[in-house]
């Protein structure tokens, strides 16, 4: 028997995709990434395998997962056309998630062809591919390059990259066509993160975060926070989820809280902590 998990976005396929498939059950949870495998639910259902759509591969798992990537066959040239200009710098790195990883080289030639110098990196992933939790593929060409040029929809993983680097971020948007400077962004979430660590200084009970999911469970640094936390007088105390959202934390009083699961929790769900949150790195 198989369990088939199938992120929020492709809910809509995921009975077409289960006729195909035999003896297999629905995961209907939400499904963030590779690092949010069904492992638990596959060992207590009996299943022998997981069918994980949408992602690839970030590490080994004791239960066998069939990765089945989905990649948009997108072009992003109309809209490079139309907005070259927007991209002041000479040297551009690209980068972008799974889905339009097919899209760079498309964009690569383009640049190219206009007088830009293009780098694609490649950090533990596919060349060029970033995730929420690792921008590698940027950070490996930060110093060959003068700004980057992200490729997909969303805001999150482009600004991961503009908040671990001192340059430049655009944006080649799918779905509105149209490219984006990220320094307004870049800037607000800064400024809650400066507020946040200003009122952590100040708080003498924290509560540290931490995910059961498998991509993302990092007890031993949890351990190390709490400690260092107790060495300086503060108290400390591991709080576990499955998904970590607000409203699990109401009744609790605390000051602070330190996020060791998605980094995504701290940066752009932060205002809806009614207490600061911060990352580990931060």
């Amino acid at each position: 028997m198989k369990i088939l998990q199938i992120p929020d976005g492709l809910k809509r396929k995921a009975l077409e995709i289960a006729d195909e498939l035999e003896d297999v059950l629905i995961d209907c949870e939400s499904c963030f990434g590779a690092c949010d495998l069904a492992i638990q639910e596959a060992k207590l259902l009996g299943c022998d395998k997981i069918i994980h759509y949408g992602h690839s591969k970030i590490f080994n798992t004791e239960i066998p997962v069939e990765y089945i990537e989905l990649r948009e066959d997108y072009d992003p040239i109309s809209v490079l056309e139309k907005d070259l200009d927007k991209l002041k710098e000479e040297k551009i790195g690209l980068i972008s998630t799974l889905q339009f990883l097919d899209s760079l080289e498309k964009a690569k030639k383009f640049l190219e062809n206009n007088g830009k110098i293009v780098k694609i990196g490649k950090g533990r992933l596919y060349q060029g591919q970033i995730l929420g939790c690792d921008v590698l593929s940027a950070k490996i060409i930060e110093k060959e390059v003068e700004a980057f040029l992200y490729i997909g929809s969303g805001k999150f993983h482009p600004l991961g990259i503009a908040l671990k680097t001192e340059k430049p971020v655009y944006v080649l948007d799918v779905e509105k066509s149209e490219i984006t400077d990220l320094k307004e962004l870049k800037e607000k979430f800064l400024k809650q993160k400066y507020a946040a660590i200003a009122l952590a200084k100040d708080a003498k009970k924290f509560g540290i975060l931490v995910s059961v999911k498998l991509g993302q469970l990092n007890l031993e640094l949890a351990k190390e926070i709490k400690k260092k936390l107790e060495d300086k007088e503060k108290k400390a105390y591991i709080l576990v989820f499955n998904e970590i959202k607000p409203e699990k934390l109401e009744g609790l009083e605390l000051d602070c809280y330190i996020n060791t699961a998605c980094p995504r929790i701290a940066i752009e769900n932060r205002t809806l902590f009614k207490k600061p949150i911060l990352n580990p790195d931060e």
